[in-house]
């Protein structure tokens, strides 16, 4: 980043890191300490005592928006790696924000060769490639080995929605809220299975969730506001759609962003909307 060193930066944390049991649990522990004692002294954005949860042997960042230097940026992200490669499960994602566009981003997970951890990552690459059905074996796996694995249920989810297998892509999504309720994604994905069902109301709730929990230059974040603008048309709360829908349409999409695409459904919906209302 070719920024002055103190100039201040907007920057966005969210996530969450599970240790799974207490030895590495308190190994983690000992090395934060250690690592800011040593060679980060107090230049990191997060103390111990705000984030470390001892009753469930995890790292939680609840989202939140800071203003602070490229070195805290740097150093943070830089602990945060280190710490990662303890965890059985989880992903950290800190964004730095200007004007409404990324200007860097860094997602921090375990990547080492525990069985919960690689079987995880063999899966959602396998979810890429569109091998669904490995991928779900794959999933199970790390479910399995660990079974408070948010992330392998929220993409095992995503599996058997596209497998057609609404009711276990419905359980799998809850279960993956259950376990970490500040991840958007799962919210996202059960908010689908009920508009599969005609669940309007239900997937309304959920698709707000997903927005709350989501960033706003996260595509997501965008296409959740659309699906929640169709789950309200359909239960035929016009007047609570037309805003959401036009959130939508006065968003400036990137030509490479996803909700490119909808627009023409947005606009659809939006006419309908205001004829009822």
């Amino acid at each position: 980043m070719n920024v002055i060193a103190q100039q201040p930066l907007k920057l966005v944390f969210r996530g969450r890191l599970d240790f799974g049991n207490q030895r590495t649990y308190d190994l983690v522990v000992k090395h934060w300490q250690t690592r800011l004692e040593s060679y980060f002294r107090t230049e990191v954005l997060f103390k111990a005592e705000q984030i470390f949860v001892p009753e469930e042997l995890a790292i939680n960042v609840p989202q939140q928006t800071l203003m602070s230097t490229e070195k805290h940026w740097r150093n943070t992200t830089s602990l945060l790696k280190e710490v990662a490669q303890y965890a059985l499960a989880g992903n950290v994602g800190a964004w730095w924000v200007q004007n409404g566009q990324v200007l860097a981003e860094c997602q921090i997970e375990p990547n080492s060769d525990k069985v919960a951890v690689s079987e995880y990552l063999r899966g959602r690459e396998l979810v890429q490639q569109g091998g669904m059905e490995e991928a779900g074996i794959a999933l199970s796996n790390a479910i399995e080995k660990y079974e408070r694995h948010a992330a392998a249920f929220e993409r095992r989810g995503y599996v058997n929605y596209k497998l057609k297998n609404f009711n276990d892509a419905h359980y799998d999504f809850s279960k993956s809220i259950a376990i970490n309720p500040i991840a958007p994604e799962p919210f996202y994905g059960r908010g689908k299975t009920h508009m599969i069902k005609n669940e309007w109301e239900a997937a309304a709730a959920d698709f707000d969730q997903a927005i709350k929990k989501s960033l706003a230059v996260q595509p997501m974040h965008w296409l959740a506001r659309l699906r929640k603008g169709d789950s309200l048309y359909h239960a035929k709360r016009y007047a609570e759609a037309i805003p959401e829908l036009k959130f939508f349409l006065q968003r400036k999409f990137q030509e490479h962003d996803p909700n490119v695409r909808f627009k023409s459904k947005a606009e659809f919906l939006l006419a309908e909307c205001q004829k009822m209302a």
